[in-house]
């Protein structure tokens, strides 16, 4: 009998234990696998945003401490100072910005897009100029699960030749 009640109390011990150890385990969940149209939303956003000649709308795409790295020009970092650099390009006459993606990528909460773009803007002499480039942005997730640059960098493709 005594060594039945030694060999409960045991298991009882071990069954607690056990239970105790799974409690204390920190539970990760599996991040959520971000979509291409997930990724690429961003971009399509902000020429939206620039189309419709909204800087404050296309800053907020961008996190708080953000960084721009145009060409041929310093870093712009910050939210409001990428507010001002888009303030910018709509001063000067930039339109008909539109983006395609080439690619996407994601791990847990950060992601990236590769894509190209076109815009116009009118050049020295009035006529359009068309410029033509790709770009590269570095995304994170939300809390909300909306993916907002963190890095965006940018180039144009060479002119063409006559």
């Amino acid at each position: 009998m005594k060594r039945r009640i030694l060999f409960v109390a045991m298991t009882l011990t071990v069954l607690l234990f056990f239970f105790a150890m799974i409690g204390c385990m920190e539970k990760t969940e599996t991040p959520k696998v971000a979509t291409h149209e997930e990724l690429s939303q961003m971009n399509k956003d902000f020429a939206q945003a620039l189309n419709n000649k909204d800087a404050e709308a296309a800053s907020l795409l961008y996190a708080e401490d953000a960084s721009l790295l145009p060409p041929n020009e310093p870093i712009c970092s910050g939210r409001e100072n990428i507010k001002k650099y888009w303030q910018g390009a709509i001063d000067a006459g930039t339109t008909n910005v539109s983006v395609s993606t080439i690619s996407t990528g994601s791990d847990g909460d950060l992601g990236y897009e590769i894509g190209r773009f076109e815009l116009s803007y009118p050049g020295p002499d009035g006529n359009m100029i068309v410029e033509k480039g790709k770009y590269t942005e570095l995304l994170k997730r939300t809390p909300e699960g909306k993916w907002i640059s963190i890095y965006g960098i940018w180039n144009s493709d060479p002119a063409p030749t006559e």
